[in-house]
């Protein structure tokens, strides 16, 4: 059965091949994308994979907030959301405060999916939806520092990186305890460590990301997590962490719910004052 399936961040990288390996199964595509220009030419490559695809755009800009308000405005006309992949995120070379206010980091690869994910929540219980949160092994080292969750008082872009990938895990398990009585499923996964662009948030160390390459895999099998959850009887396992298509345990940060529940409760504040 066709699925309509909305996917953050799918004009490159492993958003775009998750994108193109789901419309080859007949699904209907939703690409959420900042850049309206990469985005068409992403539509493009997977038309020529996949001449029938049917895919949608839809303007997107995780570190612009009203973008995120207006694309899910948008959205909660469609009559149903099957899957919702929170995909889009990476690493920034040094600390950047968004037009809304926050650290970029935070609000790219955190922020700015909750205020979608919460914004669709009416047409996601209707649909009794998935939601996939991409986040990574990365999230080991991580540690959410809940007095200084914009970094103002100290910052490394990489600690900051596996502080939200934490809090990407976070997210799934509050959505789970939130709203798996209603018919919600939520999943956090590693996609692997893929060769695409990310590097580049690496600023002068990028040089290690190029010395990697030979040994990183493709978009492709980054994006095999993704569509298998998106796509499998994996009901039963709602709230956990995947990698490579099989239960993963996260690191014990991972799993404290009082701490997930405080993230989102700030994050509800945050949002509230804007």
């Amino acid at each position: 059965m066709s699925k309509n399936i909305l996917i953050t961040g799918s004009s490159s990288g492993i958003g775009l091949a998750t994108a193109r390996l789901l419309a080859a199964q007949g699904h209907s595509i939703w690409l959420l994308n900042r850049n309206t220009e990469k985005s068409i030419l992403a539509a493009a490559h997977i038309k020529q994979a996949v001449p029938n695809a049917m895919l949608h755009h839809v303007h997107i800009d995780l570190n612009r907030l009203d973008t995120v308000r207006k694309a899910a405005a948008d959205l909660l006309s469609l009559d149903r959301i099957d899957v919702l992949i929170n995909n889009a995120g990476g690493l920034t070379d040094k600390r950047y405060v968004t037009p809304d206010g926050f650290e970029q980091q935070f609000q790219q690869n955190h922020l700015g999916h909750f205020a979608l994910t919460t914004a669709l929540m009416p047409l996601l219980l209707r649909s009794k939806a998935r939601v996939i949160n991409v986040s990574s092994e990365a999230h080991r080292i991580g540690r959410i520092h809940f007095d200084d969750l914009q970094g103002e008082l100290a910052y490394s872009n990489l600690s900051k990186y596996a502080e939200v990938k934490l809090m990407n895990i976070l997210f799934t398990k509050a959505l789970h305890e939130r709203y798996h009585a209603q018919g919600l499923t939520a999943f956090a996964l590693h996609p692997g460590v893929v060769n695409t662009h990310f590097g580049e948030g690496l600023g002068n160390n990028s040089w290690m990301w190029k010395l990697m390459s030979p040994f990183l895999i493709t978009p492709e099998k980054g994006a095999a997590t993704s569509v298998f959850l998106a796509t499998a009887d994996v009901k039963p396992y709602s709230g956990s962490y995947f990698k490579k298509k099989k239960l993963s345990t996260p690191s014990g940060a991972a799993l404290d719910l009082v701490a997930a529940n405080r993230l989102w409760e700030m994050s509800e504040k945050l949002l509230q004052k804007l």
